[in-house]
């Protein structure tokens, strides 16, 4: 599970500006445990400054015009130190919503992350801000021994289940550290320090199934709005097109989207020969068993 940090000793409290700067003079490496672990009594410091957060989004709210103009996160995200080109790290905050909240029942309680088993494919620091946390039950796998398609069965060890109570601090550990998130009892708030870094998407992030026995699939690694342009490319591209999405399924680096391509170009066929013939050479016979997976996947699922 995620490795707790001990900074029970730590009483005092920064503001959330002395904090980010703080985090940038210590020119820590989000790629390393150790160094991320390093950072810890910051996160801990501004987790113990009980007025930073409200005077923030006061501050934020009262030009509502620009407030929270680079958060791409869903609503229960609020982005506070935002990634710029001069730091490796971001900070924000997130909101749980207690189990008979009106807006949790009404979105449903996966809109807000709740029973989603995951893990990441970045490490990051976390803390318990605001009420008692949401609960989650922790696994670990070994990333390294699936090869990622959806359905596949993967060996996963159960730890135990806890909350992020107050003031705990915790470090999540990239492709380790699996957690199916539950509904905390009351509103809780907890804080991160995330990695802002340009590759962390080329290895997948995986979705596993309710009881942690398989994957269920991957959470989109490269910009999804990609796969719209790639079905428009494969309409109207003509002979460039068509050349530069088989260079795709063939050669990209990130295997979703050679599978994506894939997709873009069979949507164009017009007929179920030519297109498992497509599956068949940049899918089937791929270099790749997670794209061949998801090209056997997509032939069954078009009962090809």
């Amino acid at each position: 599970m995620p490795v707790e940090i001990n900074c029970d000793q730590i009483n005092e409290s920064i503001g959330l500006d002395e904090c980010y700067e703080q985090l940038i003079d210590s020119r820590f490496d989000c790629n390393d445990i150790e160094s991320f672990k390093s950072v810890a009594p910051l996160l801990k410091r501004l987790n113990n400054n009980r007025t930073f957060l409200a005077e923030t989004l006061i501050n934020e709210l009262s030009t509502p015009a620009t407030a929270q103009a680079k958060n791409h996160y869903t609503p229960q995200v609020l982005l506070l130190k935002a990634p710029a080109k001069h730091t490796n790290f971001f900070i924000r905050a997130n909101i749980w919503l207690a189990q008979q909240d009106p807006m949790l029942q009404l979105a449903g309680e996966k809109s807000f992350y709740y029973h989603v088993p995951h893990d990441h494919n970045f490490h990051f620091l976390t803390s318990g801000y605001l009420g008692p946390g949401y609960l989650s039950d922790y696994y670990e796998y070994d990333y390294f021994s699936v090869d990622g398609y959806p359905g596949e069965p993967v060996d996963m060890t159960f730890v135990k289940r806890s909350a992020l109570s107050p003031g705990k601090v915790m470090l999540y550990r990239a492709h380790r550290d699996v957690h199916n998130q539950l509904p905390a009892d009351e509103l809780s708030v907890s804080l991160n320090i995330m990695p802002s870094m340009m590759f962390a998407h080329l290895r997948p992030q995986y979705i596993f199934n309710a009881q942690c026995t398989h994957i269920e699939r991957t959470v989109t690694t490269s910009n999804s709005s990609t796969e719209p342009a790639l079905h428009l490319i494969a309409r109207c591209g003509g002979q460039k097109g068509q050349e530069f999405l088989e260079h795709v399924a063939k050669n990209g680096v990130i295997e979703e989207d050679r599978f994506r391509a894939i997709k873009a170009i069979t949507a164009a066929l017009p007929d179920n020969s030519s297109r498992f013939e497509v599956i068949r050479k940049y899918g089937l016979n791929a270099n790749s068993t997670m794209v061949q997976k998801m090209a056997q996947y997509y032939v069954e699922q078009l009962s090809l």
